[in-house]
């Protein structure tokens, strides 16, 4: 029921895409830049032909398809620099998550353009779902300068365009000279002055529709589409399509489909400084904040992974005790866990991966409450099973049973499903399976009553009685030596080098265990209050 509501609200709601084209992104990732007369090739046809130019040896003569000996003949000092595909691709799908801060929904588009969908995010920012245009075409502008700023810091110059089919917007980012926003219905109108290169058509149809005269997108437009249908192949009926304004725009992955998320920063050099370190970590961590923001979920449960200089790689477990995405929080987790763990050897490469995000409703600490402690209780639950094990940790519950040392049991501390009603039943049920303790000194029957019992106010319950059983177990016992009194009763003890007078004794307690167990035993158990006020 939640998802079918969900997917009538996204069908609901029209769907924009921002496509950022990059120029020379094949030739910026390889360190040059616009100035520089430089062209990129690639073997075609026997020979190895220009693939793409930078403005400056564009603007000396050189052109795409050009072979590298007619370049060099025009301007003599032009660079040439080989084209290897598989990095190319690699750093293109690298950039495209850069996007991932605006939407869950973003692809890369070969060879130089990134994708996102963007429908969501301008509602968001529009700030309420019945957003007028007005207000959403001052969002989409937002979106357009933030995407155009984060891709010039990186390094690239791009054109940014906001339409309502990428393959339209591509075409105007490509073949435009500014950013643009495309209004909604209006791409048609957009793409008719486009020369009709902007389509992308097959070489031989492209010629052919020269031929005719067909020199513009508005143009081949007013083609009757029974005439495109009987003379051109399928690709070029979808670029008809496409300029008429009727194109179906593409389903694009989503980053919300993922089980996990993860982030890799590959370090200049060594790192051996746990300062140095956290410092890549904090801006890892916010970027890692943005993605979980834009797909609504949070982290539980992350995994550090440290690239070791040699090849070899070490793990932490991070527990989070609550679901969040505030990087500070989960930062000075993260610094208080490394601050106990010595790396095997100086980091080359760090990779932060959130396991199993569940979904997120935006939920707030209390702002208000002025006795709220300077931690969650669930963080410093969270760093004390990180130091002693999930089940080293967790809230006493008595059990009746008729030995003392088996009349209580600990119940493990699982992180609450704070997701809202509009989440997933899928997307949740790990969560909801996992035994849920809240920390209540109260039984649960205790509880119940109260919640029944309309007097319960004045006539109250007896709190619970302390524990007799020791609070804190060494590792390994201590013998002590003991001065016994009249009736066998403790009188003093020899502890750290001296004897103490025992000032009070209650006791014994005497426990043994059941004859048919493989290790019976027989104690008996005094609580003393020694002169030293131990």
């Amino acid at each position: 029921m939640v998802q079918r509501r969900y997917t009538e609200h996204m069908n609901s709601i029209h769907r924009r895409y921002l496509v950022a084209h990059l120029p020379i992104f094949r030739l910026e990732r390889c360190g040059w830049t616009s100035d520089q007369n430089v062209v990129l090739v690639e073997e075609e046809r026997n020979a190895l032909r220009v693939q793409v130019t930078t403005p400056a040896a564009a603007a000396a003569g050189v052109r795409v398809g050009m072979t590298v000996t007619q370049a060099r003949a025009i301007c003599p000092s032009v660079q040439i620099e080989r084209r290897i595909a598989q990095d190319e691709t690699e750093d293109l799908s690298e950039l495209a998550t850069q996007l991932l801060r605006i939407s869950p929904t973003v692809a890369p588009l070969s060879p130089n353009a990134l994708v996102a969908e963007i429908s969501r995010t301008a509602m968001v920012l529009a700030r309420r779902g019945d957003a007028t245009p007005p207000q959403r075409a001052g969002a989409e502008r937002a979106m357009v300068e933030r995407v155009r700023r984060l891709l010039s810091r990186l390094g690239h110059a791009a054109r940014v365009v906001v339409a309502d089919d990428p393959s339209t917007a591509l075409a105007c980012a490509a073949w435009g000279e500014s950013d643009r926003i495309v209004p909604p219905g209006a791409s048609s109108d957009a793409l008719a002055p486009l020369p009709l290169g902007a389509l992308g058509l097959p070489a031989n149809a492209q010629d052919l529709l020269l031929g005719l005269g067909i020199q513009t997108v508005g143009c081949f437009a007013s083609l009757p589409p029974a005439s495109v249908v009987g003379r051109f192949p399928p690709i070029v009926l979808l670029a008809h399509q496409l300029a008429c304004g009727t194109a179906r725009p593409p389903v694009l992955p989503s980053e919300a489909d993922d089980t996990t998320v993860s982030l890799r920063q590959d370090l200049p050099s060594p790192v051996v400084v746990l300062d140095a370190l956290l410092f890549v970590i904090n801006s890892m961590l916010r970027d890692l904040a943005a993605r979980l923001a834009v797909s609504s979920r949070a982290a539980v449960h992350l995994e550090l992974s440290f690239g070791i200089e040699g090849g070899s790689w070490q793990h932490l477990s991070i527990r989070l005790g609550a679901p969040t995405r505030h990087s500070a929080r989960i930062l000075s987790l993260i610094r208080a866990r490394m601050e106990r763990v010595e790396l095997a050897g100086p980091a080359e490469a760090v990779i932060i991966e959130v396991l199993d995000p569940v979904p997120f409703d935006g939920q707030q600490r209390d702002l208000i409450h002025r006795q709220r402690a300077t931690e969650e209780l669930a963080d410093v639950t969270a760093r004390l099973q990180d130091t002693l094990g999930s089940m080293g940790v967790g809230v006493p519950r008595l059990v009746d049973h008729h030995r003392p040392e088996a009349s209580w049991r600990i119940e493990s501390i699982a992180p609450p499903d704070v997701a809202g009603p509009s989440s997933s039943v899928g997307a949740s049920s790990a969560i909801a399976r996992a035994p849920i303790t809240r920390l209540d000194p109260r039984s649960p029957q205790l509880c119940i009553a109260l919640t029944r019992d309309p007097v319960a106010e004045w006539t109250g319950f007896s709190s619970p009685l302390p524990a007799q059983q020791p609070v804190l177990l060494l590792p390994q016992p201590v013998a002590i030596d003991v001065q016994l009194a009249a009736g066998g009763r403790p009188s003093a003890l020899h502890h750290d080098g001296r004897w103490l007078s025992i000032t009070a004794v209650d006791g014994p307690e005497r426990r043994s265990g059941a004859w048919w167990e493989q290790r019976p035993f027989c104690r008996e158990y005094w609580r003393v209050c020694m002169c030293d006020g131990r």
